[in-house]
């Protein structure tokens, strides 16, 4: 199933006044209400770390920008915790009254750049206020992820919560700098804190040196379509991301179908040299599709519309 996308444009990019400099990166859509869209994001402050915040747009028209979250959802983590460098959102679970965002946390190394982890914050809705679930990561560097985890996508789908995310299978070092590779994992819980990974990468690499990231998940028609990132790493030109897409009948077995993706890089603008970070919400009888752009982000973020294919 091809999926043309309109773009409609940038919405947002920080203006570097205020806490937070520059990026608007991998945006969350999640409704409010039936006239108010918040769009969660990672953005940078003075000292280049990744923290969480928001703008809040109209449900009907995300151009409209209604409110701008001017600080940050949550501090860095304590020294020496898995998110003491940068936090980076990745999506939101409703349960009932609860809400819970999934969210990659940096620690900074020295042998090689980083270490990512995964954590989860609850957002109580009625206060509009967020904590942290646990001081430590919910995945981490284990025996079944020796080299990283990030960016997950969460789904309640029946009795258990089903995640799509990355891991490492190693880093390069073009020219001496550290580079790391990934692709896209699976893992099943029953209440979404405790995880059983399958053990296995479900997205096969395309070629040698590929970097897959940002799995997001949407059951329509029968099948789980995923749309996500993807580069290379050799140089900065290979880096820039592009958004790929594969289909699966059960979550597991996924077939690459990335031509299919529907949307690719403007010839000119904030989305002209990247586009990454699909996340979806639908909007009557349309589709939205939130990404970010140029530099990951650093071009700010924007949208694209599409026939509501969930009908």
């Amino acid at each position: 199933m091809v999926i043309k996308w309109q773009k409609m444009g940038r919405i947002f990019a920080p203006s570097g006044e205020g806490f937070f400099k520059t990026h608007a990166t991998r945006p969350i859509p999640f409704a409010i209400d039936d006239k108010v869209l918040r769009i969660f994001f990672s953005s940078r402050d003075h000292d280049d770390r990744m923290l969480p915040t928001y703008i809040d747009v109209e449900l009907q028209n995300p151009s409209h920008i209604i409110g701008v979250s001017e600080q940050p959802l949550l501090q860095l983590g304590e020294p020496g915790t898995f998110d003491d460098s940068g936090m980076t959102l990745a999506c939101v679970v409703a349960d009932g009254a609860d809400c819970y965002l999934y969210y990659t946390g940096w620690k900074r190394r020295r042998v090689v750049s980083f270490e990512l982890s995964i954590g989860a914050i609850h957002w109580n809705r009625a206060t509009d206020t967020y904590r942290r679930v646990f001081q430590g990561p919910i995945i981490g560097q284990d025996k079944d992820h020796p080299f990283l985890v990030a960016g997950p996508y969460v789904m309640h789908d029946g009795a258990r919560y089903r995640m799509w995310y990355c891991s490492g299978t190693g880093w390069r070092f073009p020219k001496g700098n550290p580079e790391p590779l990934y692709t896209v994992f699976y893992a099943e819980s029953l209440d979404g804190i405790n995880w059983v990974p399958y053990g296995k990468p479900v997205i096969e690499y395309a070629y040698d040196g590929e970097v897959l990231s940002a799995p997001w998940v949407v059951r329509a028609r029968r099948k789980y379509r995923m749309w996500y990132s993807t580069r290379g790493y050799k140089s900065k030109e290979e880096k820039n991301y592009t958004i790929g897409y594969a289909e699966s009948s059960d979550g597991l077995a996924w077939q690459r179908m990335d031509g299919d993706a529907g949307i690719t890089r403007s010839d000119t603008g904030w989305d002209s040299e990247m586009i990454c970070y699909p996340a979806f919400h639908p909007c009557g009888r349309k589709m939205y599709m939130f990404y970010s752009g140029n530099g990951v982000g650093k071009g700010g973020l924007g949208y694209a519309v599409a026939d509501n294919f969930l009908l």
